[in-house]
């Protein structure tokens, strides 16, 4: 596997790029960000109750989230559909 770049955006998202082809293969942020990704993307998310960040992850097809460079926790990785995201993003949200 080649090596991941990592960027911290300014709300504290977490972009993470292949360095060979410089496309995102995965993002680590609020419920509701991630559900946006699962949504229109089609992406895998994951969460963990023990994640230090509070983090959850969405994952491009071919990638899992322990490929990513973020410690999942105690727990680990669970793999979380869009309905879970949204129950974690509260009713006041939406998903585009």
């Amino acid at each position: 596997m080649s090596k991941i770049i990592v960027h911290t955006a300014y709300d504290g998202t977490i972009t993470f790029k292949n360095s060979i082809t410089r496309k995102a293969i995965g993002y680590a942020g609020w419920a509701c960000f991630i559900a946006t990704i699962v949504h229109t993307q089609g992406w895998k998310a994951f969460g963990s109750p023990s994640q230090e960040g509070g983090y959850f992850v969405a994952v491009a097809p071919l990638y899992s989230p322990e490929d990513l460079p973020i410690d999942p926790g105690f727990y680990g990785w669970h793999r979380l559909n869009l309905d879970d995201l949204l129950e974690f993003a509260g009713e006041d949200e939406a998903v585009a």
